[in-house]
């Protein structure tokens, strides 16, 4: 306990709690692959890993279901399995990363049993028809076969936006008929590329919204029509369906108005990948703004709860497939920001403007611009910049006192030019073996046991965190004052001046990880550290802190309402190293640190990172820690040992970077002054 003097808090009841921390042991194991879900409940619960962005042969995946759900479970203890809304014609009970094993629903069911009002093109199948009564049933025998809680979700192809994971969860534990048609109705009325009007097949699905929440959206969208028309209700055919592509912010912020309607509780919408499209562009479906997250999260905070920031395809040539290439415009960034997209990584400024707020043009993507890795054609309104720093656009969030929560997913597909039992990869890892998201799942009614509610109240809490490669698999984060203490997701209240105490405790993994090499970490080496690649360790944790103000309001604070970046006041308040400034006690696998906000005056949230690249480290961090851009490390770091696979070409590129580059991520802590 010797290193716990350096944390120069003076105070005794600081050191002795941050000493019991360091010496307790977990509630109980969280050890992936344990022999069943419920066996891993204490009296209330515990952190729980699972993946809720993934895809079969459905969509575009290579696996079916049962193959990506039996690998999944063996790395994560619940799983939530989605695909693409829209169409697919291959059937997803079978495989299609082998010679004859596709099988498509013209083969399988036969081209008369394909519904729809037109049916789907080319002999595909409507999403919501494969959904409802092809794939769900073998989630239900996968689950009842694993002893695990697996239930869909949906890549939801969002009307003008990029893709967002969700879930409407109501029936699929139903007792005596389990069942995904609330899921499938969902899909059927909000999806892009779909002018079925069939009503379900039959089964008298409408899509409108109460007249309440459409007069919100015509308030809320009259003055902006950029956005689509604002009567939602009005846009409605006959038929209760709106099948119009004309990327609708309108349509996607009556969908989480809908959700709430028929479903509050039992559904979310999470942005994936939400910076890999770039900028929103009227019109158009492409990514998201910030504008367009507080829409939704003002629609209904009890359904767009948070975003996806770090993607999956962390083992693809530009990490999480975004580049400044990605047509039209590049995605919001530009790049990776240490595999996690700029909105949660790094600081991003306005569409079209650069952080000075003048606006940008051709001129500046040039050779001789003052960004030359643009393309020259892109359209400079439509670019979004960023820069490392900690005033992200999830702080912005943070900011406005907002609950809204960071989450990861492996989009899972394939493993590139690998397949998919290989254990190198070039495009995806599987579910689990790289990203965890760990929520605190709290134990439901035994007598009623439905743990797809569970779950997504796990979710909905804000009390997770996200690891990369397992560089940790537990976490304690707490603020404390007298008696009392608030966890991730929680609020902790105060009196004015009162002190604060912050304790975070960490599971650091002995041993090795679940990566297939063991050479050095060719990112350390310029620091004269040699340690495997995979057995990483962690270098360095900041706790990063901002103040909160009153949310901005559409009408009257409309600038304050687009501006992405948090305020000033957002600043590194601790960081912890190994060997200097404050540094952690150490117990066995076990790090705990501790730090004291003085005399708190203003409303504030507190959040945590951490990572295996310690502040300074050539090419991947800067001198406070932040993560630069990803495609920096990728053409300047070596992959230089006699070991490293040949598929990286001497690059730190593809799964190697992916090994080589971690960090996890804790929500955010609120304290409230009274």
């Amino acid at each position: 306990m010797k290193d716990v003097k350096d944390v120069q808090l003076g105070s005794a009841s600081i050191i002795a709690l941050a000493s019991a921390l360091a010496l307790a042991a977990p509630a109980s194991a969280q050890t992936a692959g344990s022999n069943s879900f419920q066996s891993k409940y204490t009296a209330a619960g515990n952190y729980m890993s699972g993946d809720f962005h993934n895809h079969t042969t459905c969509s575009d995946g290579a696996t079916s279901v049962q193959t990506l759900t039996q690998k999944s479970l063996t790395y994560l203890d619940w799983f939530i399995q989605s695909d693409h809304s829209g169409t697919g014609d291959r059937d997803c009970r079978f495989d299609d990363f082998a010679s004859g094993q596709r099988k498509l629903w013209v083969e399988t069911v036969g081209a008369a049993a394909i519904k729809g009002d037109p049916k789907p093109s080319g002999n595909a199948m409507w999403r919501w028809q494969s959904l409802q009564e092809y794939q769900f049933p073998v989630h239900v025998q996968q689950r009842n076969l694993a002893n695990k809680p697996v239930f869909a979700g949906m890549e939801w192809v969002v009307p003008a936006h990029e893709h967002t994971s969700s879930s409407v969860i109501a029936g699929q534990y139903d007792a005596a008929n389990p069942n995904a048609a609330a899921l499938a109705q969902f899909e059927y009325c909000f999806a892009v590329s779909s002018n079925d009007t069939s009503q379900g097949g039959g089964q008298g699905w409408t899509c409108e919204i109460s007249a309440d929440n459409n007069a919100k959206l015509v308030n809320r969208f009259a003055t902006d029509p950029n956005q689509g028309p604002a009567n939602y209700n009005g846009t409605l055919s006959t038929r209760g369906i709106n099948t119009a592509d004309d990327g609708d912010h309108v349509k996607s912020t009556a969908a989480v108005h809908w959700m709430q309607q028929k479903y509050p509780g039992q559904s979310y919408v999470v942005p994936a990948h939400l910076e890999r499209a770039g900028a929103f562009v009227p019109a158009q479906n492409r990514g998201f703004n910030v504008e367009h997250l507080r829409d939704w999260n003002n629609a209904s905070p009890d359904i767009a709860f948070g975003m996806e920031s770090q993607p999956g395809h962390q083992a693809s040539d530009n990490r999480g497939e975004y580049s400044a290439g990605r047509s039209p415009n590049g995605s919001a960034g530009q790049w990776t920001y240490g595999g996690t997209g700029c909105y949660a990584a790094a600081e991003s400024a306005r569409p079209g403007l650069d952080f000075n707020g003048q606006p940008l043009t051709v001129a500046d993507f040039a050779a001789s611009g003052r960004f030359p890795d643009i393309p020259d054609n892109a359209n400079p309104a439509g670019v979004t910049l960023c820069k490392p720093g900690i005033r992200t656009m999830w702080d912005a969030m943070l900011s406005e006192g907002r609950r809204y929560w960071f989450f990861a997913s492996s989009d899972w597909h394939s493993r590139g030019s690998f397949a998919p039992f290989d254990v190198a990869s070039t495009n995806d890892f599987w579910p689990g073996e790289y990203q965890k998201t760990w929520t605190f799942v709290r134990k439901g009614s035994e007598t009623n046991p439905n743990p797809s509610q569970d779950i997504v109240n796990g979710l909905r809490s804000g009390n997770s965190f996200v690891a990369m490669g397992d560089l940790i698999d537990q976490m304690q984060f707490k603020a404390c004052v007298a008696t009392s203490c608030a966890t991730m997701g929680e609020t902790l209240k105060v009196r004015r001046g009162a002190d604060v105490l912050i304790t975070l405790s960490i599971r650091d993994p002995a041993g090795a990880n679940l990566s297939p090499y063991s050479f050095n970490n060719p990112a350390l080496l310029p620091l004269g550290i040699q340690l495997p690649i995979n057995k990483p360790e962690v270098a360095q944790v900041d706790l990063i802190q901002g103040d909160v103000h009153a949310p901005y309001d559409p009408v009257q604070n409309f600038d304050q309402y687009r501006d992405p970046l948090a305020p000033a006041t957002t600043k590194i308040a601790a960081t912890w190293t190994k060997n200097g400034g404050l540094r952690w006690t150490t117990n066995g696998e076990y790090k705990t640190m501790a730090f004291a906000l003085r005399g708190v005056t203003t409303d504030k949230y507190i959040r945590v990172r951490g990572s295996n690249l310690p502040a300074g480290t050539p090419f991947k961090r800067d001198a406070d820690g932040n993560p630069l851009a990803d495609n920096i490390g990728s053409a300047n770091i070596r992959c230089a040992d006699a070991a490293c696979p040949t598929h990286v070409a001497g690059k730190f590129d593809f799964d190697v970077e992916g090994w080589s580059d971690l960090s996890f991520f804790g929500n955010p802590i609120f304290i409230d002054v009274q």
